[in-house]
């Protein structure tokens, strides 16, 4: 199959699109940030309420961010990067990190750093594998996005020591995967970019919470509940596919205005296989290629809640 044929007048109207996506995403964690508590603190309490839409959008934040991530927000690549990074430390986390990890998730799908949902019952319980996987979905991996930053404000050798001990290992495809990792994560190139943007977002988050003083717990509410949203889907794609085959992912129904706010992820086998597509042509290659739906996304994600699978059958008594 072959991509479907673009015009310049869609392509162009898809881009205005973006760009103001890019605005809208970037604005309203600007009023969550610093304009809500301003609202409540001097004006009303009842603009409390206006935190929880800012919370329900978080997956289209994160698609929006998720189209820089693949070069395909803005037009140019140095303009696409600035936006992406812009987004990501609005989310509270360093464009660098969230790419390199996305990009290798499409290259090394179900690699060993990237199947919360399987575990080997040679070297780990069910019941920590359990604790972990539901750890991640409920929140963590958004704790992590946002923490793993910081640990770049460490001394540049103790950095790349660390990288270096994350990708260790002869499993496949760490061998591969490790010097890639090493020279976007931990060159100084690299580590000075993700300490200017841990910098620039703790600064934003700690301003923020200075700004909504007794209110503060409602700003943190907000960053935690928008982080759970996208953490509880992250992997809702994944789970429990075949690790052996790192083009699959299931497609996944959504209504209508849920699927705009996911601006098409939900067709997830195809964004894996056409990754190169912007989230606007996704649906007319859903129809080229005669893709189907495998279950609605909510079934899916609440088929999570029977967590981990083994991979490898118990060790012999």
């Amino acid at each position: 199959m072959t991509d479907l044929p673009t015009t310049a007048q869609e392509a162009a109207r898809f881009q205005r699109l973006n760009r103001s996506l890019l605005t809208f995403y970037a604005g309203t964690s600007l009023l969550a940030f610093f304009v809500l508590p301003i609202l409540v603190r001097f004006g009303s309490a009842q603009w409390l309420w206006l935190l929880l839409p800012l919370t329900l959008i978080a997956n289209g934040y994160w698609a929006t961010l998720h189209e820089a991530i693949h070069g395909q927000l803005l037009v140019g690549a140095e303009k696409n990067r600035r936006a992406g990074r812009a987004l990501a430390i609005l989310w509270g986390s360093s464009f660098r990190l969230l790419r390199f990890g996305h990009l290798m998730h499409h290259r090394f799908n179900r690699h060993k750093l990237d199947r919360p949902d399987s575990y080997d019952p040679a070297t780990t319980s069910a019941l920590v594998a359990r604790l972990r996987f539901f750890a991640e979905a409920l929140g963590g991996l958004y704790v992590i996005e946002v923490l793993t930053p910081l640990l770049y404000l460490m001394p540049q050798r103790r950095v790349a020591a660390l990288v270096r001990s994350l990708y260790s290992g002869d499993e496949a495809p760490m061998p591969r995967l490790r010097p890639l990792a090493e020279q976007a994560l931990a060159g100084p190139k690299g580590i000075a970019e993700i300490r200017q943007d841990a910098l620039i977002a703790a600064a934003l988050i700690g301003a923020a919470l200075i700004a909504w003083g007794p209110y503060w717990p409602a700003f943190a509410g907000f960053l935690l509940g928008r982080g759970l949203l996208v953490s509880f889907l992250d992997n809702v794609y994944h789970f429990r596919t075949p690790l052996d085959q790192v083009d699959y992912a299931y497609n996944l129904s959504l209504p209508g205005p849920l699927q705009r706010l996911f601006l098409n992820m939900n067709m997830h086998r195809v964004h894996h296989r056409r990754m190169h597509l912007p989230w606007w042509q996704l649906p007319q290659q859903f129809t080229q290629e005669h893709e189907q739906f495998d279950a609605p996304l909510l079934h899916a994600a609440l088929r999570q809640f029977t967590g981990p699978a083994a991979v490898a059958p118990p060790p012999q008594a």
